[in-house]
Parts: C-alpha cells; structure tokens; sequence
C-alpha cells in the first residue's frame, strides 16, 4: 500500500527517479513536492468566511502536522527530512522555511495588512523556451511537472511568440562590481582597526575568511562589523593615495545578501573563484556549492530544483535539465564561480 501511494504521488506530480538515485532521496523529493501543493491548498481551507487566505500560524501548524504524517508513512524518508534521527531538525523549523521559499517564489503572497497568506491567481509565465512556469492553482493538472516548489508545462512555442519571453536575466558580476563601488557614498575612514575584513585570496569557505587586517595592495575591500546575534553591518572600503574610504551596503542590498555577490566578485578579481561542482545524470544534475548565494540567485534555485540531500541542504541541489543552462550561466556569469564537472 505504501509503495502504490507514493507511486501515485510521483505520476500525479510526473516526477522520476534518476539514475542512480537512492529510494530515501526519491522519496523524499516527491514528499517536498507534495508538502508544496498542499501549502497551496491549506490556504483554502474553509475554516473562516475569508477561506482565500490564512495566518502564517495556521499553515506553520498544518503543514507541520502532514510533515508528521508523511514522515510516519514513509519512514524510508524521515532521514532526508529530519537528518539526523538521533537529534531531528525541528519539523516547525523546516515547513517555515519551506513556506518562506514558497513567498520568496511567488507561489505564496501576503495579501492583507496582517501578513495573511493567499495564492497568486492562475498565470503562465516564460520560463524557457520549452516550458511555461504555471503559478496560483490549475485546471491542467495532468500536465503540469512538480519541480523545487513550482510548476512547469511543457509548451508547443511557434517561432514568432517573442514578444512574451522574460527569460530569467542575468547579472554581469564584473559590471557589478564597479557598479556599486562608482555608486557609494563614501566617507573618509579614521577607525580601518574597528573592522573585521574579507580575504579574498583565502582558499577557505568565505565564512572562515574574515581577518583583522587590512588585505595587502587591495583597493577594492568589503568589510564588516559584528553587532548582535551573530549580525554584521556590511561596508565597501576603498583605498586612495594611502586614505582609507567607507560606505555602508544600503538596507535594501543588505537584505538581499548582496555583500555575498561582492564577495564572489573580489575573489573573482584576485584570480582566486570560488569553485562549484556538479555531475550529469540522464534527467538532472546534481550541484554542489560550498558557499552561501546573495538571496536573488538562491530564490531562483528553491524554486527550479530540490534539495539534494536533506530537506534542509542549502548547497547541494537536484536540478532538471530543462534549466540546467540558466542555472549555469547564473553561477558562472553572475556570480563569478568556477563551475567544474565532477570526474
């Protein structure tokens, strides 16, 4: 009975295993899928006059309770869920944030005053030239594919429909890099020994790479200050005849993690990439990243691909092939990683 569910689960969604994948990692990429669609429908739940929308608390709570129950009827995945079944994840922590990836995406929307959560209506976007990605709930279901915590079509484009194309853009990190330094607002810097900064000819994680010294005959800088639980206020420091200059990273870049992209962009300029991997099988690739992505990029990756191997795996991804190619380009053109092939 267990077996006959879950097949029916992956026909319903149209998801396969690839080669060489494992049964706990198959099962859970089809319980991810199913959580996501059921999100969507929880916010329909007819438990009030407004039955459009729910609290947050609400959908925590019951996608929290079906994460229990898949979890219980599937013990082949409760690895890939809670990975360690010695010291589990905190099943609220994850439907959070899935939830919050499921915002991030679009395919939730607060849509009140009060944060309460609804769904887009029913749309096609463009999303490569084989696939419309459909958003909001559909009368096609039976050709829609699950992949991340979206849905895709495949579509029968005819050759004069470009009008319509948003394909998803890219960011030229060198572009960038002297986009946001021209930019700044600079202020001359009397305190350099107040900071911790970035070493961009570390070969460690970039998190391990922070020093108390100024980085040798760089001009170019990121540094940061630590303030409270772990938080850090970002600042781009520029060095001109032997004066120091300072200019906060803006709340809004901030937010989006953009220190991240200037990071990868100095390691980039002093001939030191950070470095990504990945292997081709059949349907998919399988992504290794070994450093946190500026929130734009990681949003484009939660929505297209699953976690590779658990519910919570932040760098390492199972990608359908369909976007393969843009996720390549996003990690080599705007992000400036050296994406290799495992051998």
């Amino acid at each position: 009975m267990e077996n006959d569910v879950l097949t029916k689960m992956a026909q319903d969604m149209r998801i396969k295993p690839y080669a060489g994948e494992s049964q706990t990692n198959y099962t859970g990429r089809i319980i991810y899928c199913a959580l996501c669609h059921w999100m969507r429908y929880a916010v329909m739940d007819e438990t009030t006059q407004k039955y459009d929308r729910k609290s947050k608390t609400y959908v925590l709570s019951r996608m929290e309770e079906l994460l229990g129950i898949m979890s219980d009827a599937f013990p082949v995945c409760k690895k890939w869920i809670f990975k360690d079944l010695k010291n589990p994840v905190d099943g609220d922590e994850l439907v959070r944030a899935l939830r919050d990836k499921m915002l991030a995406a679009g395919e939730l929307l607060e849509v009140d005053e009060l944060r309460n959560i609804g769904l887009p209506i029913y749309e096609k976007r463009y999303c490569t030239n084989d696939y419309d990605r459909v958003t909001g709930l559909s009368e096609e279901v039976s050709k829609l594919e699950h992949v991340g915590v979206t849905r895709i079509v495949r579509i029968d484009r005819i050759e004069e429909d470009n009008e319509n194309r948003v394909p998803v853009d890219k960011i030229d990190i060198d572009e960038y890099i002297d986009w946001i330094y021209v930019g700044a607002s600079w202020t001359e810097c009397h305190n350099v020994d107040a900071f911790e900064y970035f070493n961009p000819f570390s070969k460690r994680p970039p998190y391990q790479s922070w020093i108390n010294a100024v980085p040798n005959n760089e001009k170019r800088i990121l540094a940061r200050l630590t303030l409270y639980n772990g938080l850090h206020e970002y600042y781009l420091i520029k060095k001109e005849h032997d004066r120091y200059w300072s200019s906060l990273i803006t709340t809004v870049l901030a937010e989006w993690k953009e220190e991240r992209r200037v990071l990868l962009a100095l390691r980039k300029h002093a001939g030191n990439p950070m470095q990504a991997t990945y292997n081709e099988r059949d349907t998919v690739y399988l992504l290794s990243l070994y450093c946190g992505l500026p929130l734009r990029e990681q949003t484009i990756i939660n929505t297209y691909c699953w976690p590779l191997n658990s519910m919570d795996d932040k760098y390492n991804y199972v990608i359908p092939s369909f976007i393969w190619e843009n996720i390549r380009n996003i990690i080599t053109d705007s992000l400036g990683i050296n994406l290799k092939e495992k051998n």
